[in-house]
């Protein structure tokens, strides 16, 4: 199934021709993605671009986090905090599935129990809620959702738990429900697109967020060339993620820019407690890798400021971001002492696995990176790999044994908090490639604390901690940019996705 999907994604980057030749009317409104998922409708096994473009028109889960990054109703309309390890929710009434199951509290039940079965632990949902024991009906419209352990924000945790048709996902399992699911979002997939890379959704008229458009095609265009092309052609109506030196292109032709934040510091992570690479677990060298970044040149000179520089892990708007701890500056001088210091005064060789054209002009930031580092005698060897590569290795922890470190932002979506980042750079972490048993401990105090306030101030202590320890070259925190044609209207960017429902189409194209 994987390898159909690659197949169809490099037919896509190769010959734009075979996926946009269709003529599309006002009713239809297309997205030019640079991916689509790769576990098609299974919601668990992904979390992030690019299987949001398309699970976002689709699915829901309990709770939403807006713009702002604030905490929003969505399937349940309200929750509380029952007793130290139990949540209990309302629900929305009056809501359907796609396929005509009613939404009831059976819907969480059966995604919380399929979560924690062995499949559902490793899956990539399952390992972000690890800590949820079970989820209990209590009558249709109420839930309850009990943790091992007190948390604070499990609301803001459960906006990752997408929810499918109860019946339709015991009937069929995870395999057959991810290629027809029932959801209760604007849009109910008709089509996968596997031999054209063009997934086609209907509008469902019995979602509860009813859709402006009739239907939706997110088309798979990898390359940003590609998506380009199509956007300037009239193929596409929106372009996602596109680089900054498209922008003057856009305006030229009539169209104009969507951004929104993306809650992601761009950074290079160390394999420090599995890699071979014994310069690394030193924690003098991943400063001075820190040090000998021009992370300003960065952003002045590759992002035209438009995205600015990073040093610890929340995002500006992320909770938990502290504004009084300022990114390494640049000091290649301290960067050769503490290489020194620590027995490297000639430098290492390190070898870095990257997946590009994932943010906005990724490739250009890691070979400028990797020419700075080149500066005090440590040569980085990049090494481009696919997305569906990079993602099987990250999880399962089975990089090669010669790669030393890889890309990965510290992501604080779906729920925008600075605590899910963190326990992806912690112990807690299913094959952990950084594991500091002190920060973990402290992270693990701060999941407990209760009181929001004090919660947050915990979360800039251990921020500061994280950007001392270094387990992470920062560089950049992240904007997302969109392309949208002229007569394409009411596009607003929330969690790094257009808002499809929301969108209506004034011109014929």
């Amino acid at each position: 199934m994987r390898a159909m999907r690659l197949i169809a994604s490099i037919a896509c980057a190769a010959g734009m021709a075979l996926v946009v030749a269709q003529a599309a009317s006002s009713a239809e409104l297309r997205y030019g993605s640079k991916g689509v998922p790769v576990s098609f409708g299974n919601p668990y096994m992904a979390n992030g671009s690019p299987s949001n473009y398309v699970w976002a028109a689709m699915f829901d889960a309990l709770t939403q986090i807006d713009a702002q990054g604030n905490l929003q109703p969505a399937l349940a309309l309200s929750w509380e905090n029952v007793a130290p390890t139990a949540w209990r929710f309302k629900l929305r009434p009056n809501v359907t599935f796609s396929n005509g199951e009613p939404f009831t509290a059976d819907a969480v039940v059966t995604a919380i129990a399929w979560l924690k079965t062995p499949e559902g632990r490793r899956s990539v949902i399952g390992n972000e809620i690890r800590d949820v024991r079970a989820a209990e009906k209590v009558d249709d419209l109420t839930v309850l959702i009990r943790t091992e352990r007190p948390d604070a924000i499990l609301p803001r945790r459960i906006s990752a738990v997408l929810l499918g048709a109860p019946k339709a996902w015991t009937k069929l399992g995870a395999d057959g429900f991810a290629k027809t699911p029932a959801t209760t979002g604007s849009y109910a997939v008709k089509d996968w697109g596997e031999s054209t890379g063009r997934v086609l959704l209907e509008k469902f008229p019995g979602s509860w967020r009813p859709a402006a458009v009739d239907k939706l095609t997110i088309i798979n265009l990898p390359d940003n060339a590609a998506r380009m092309q199509a956007l300037q052609s009239k193929q596409i109506d929106i372009a996602g993620n596109v680089n900054i030196d498209d922008f003057e292109t856009v305006q030229a032709f009539g169209g104009r820019i969507a951004s929104g934040s993306a809650a992601s510091v761009m950074s290079i992570a160390f394999r420090v407690s599995d890699g071979s690479l014994a310069a690394l677990k030193d924690v003098r060298v991943r400063q001075a890798l820190n040090y000998a970044v021009d992370k300003d040149a960065l952003s002045t000179a590759l992002m035209r400021g438009l995205t600015l520089t990073a040093g610890q892990p929340a995002a500006r708007g992320v909770v938990g971001y502290d504004p009084s701890i300022t990114p390494y500056p640049y000091d290649p001088a301290k960067a050769k002492a503490l290489l020194k210091q620590a027995g490297y005064e000639k430098g290492f060789a390190m070898k870095v696995a990257v997946i590009v054209d994932r943010t906005p002009g990724d490739a250009a930031v890691y070979q400028t990176v990797a020419d700075m580092l080149g500066q005090i005698g440590v040569k980085m060897e990049l090494r481009t790999v696919p997305f569906p590569t990079w993602l099987s290795k990250y999880l399962t922890g089975t990089w090669e044994k010669e790669i030393d470190a890889f890309s990965l932002s510290w992501t604080a979506g779906p729920y925008n908090d600075v605590a899910r980042p963190m326990e992806i750079y912690s112990c807690l972490k299913n094959a952990p490639f950084y594991c500091d048993q002190p920060l973990t401990q402290r992270l693990v105090a701060v999941g407990e604390m209760m009181d929001l306030t004090k919660r947050e101030a915990m979360l800039k202590d251990l921020g500061r901690a994280y950007r001392d320890a270094a387990p992470s070259l920062f560089l950049l925190d992240l904007n997302d940019f969109f392309a949208v044609r002229d007569g394409v209207d009411n596009v607003n960017i929330v969690n790094r996705v257009p808002e499809y429902h929301k969108i209506t189409i004034s011109k014929e194209r």
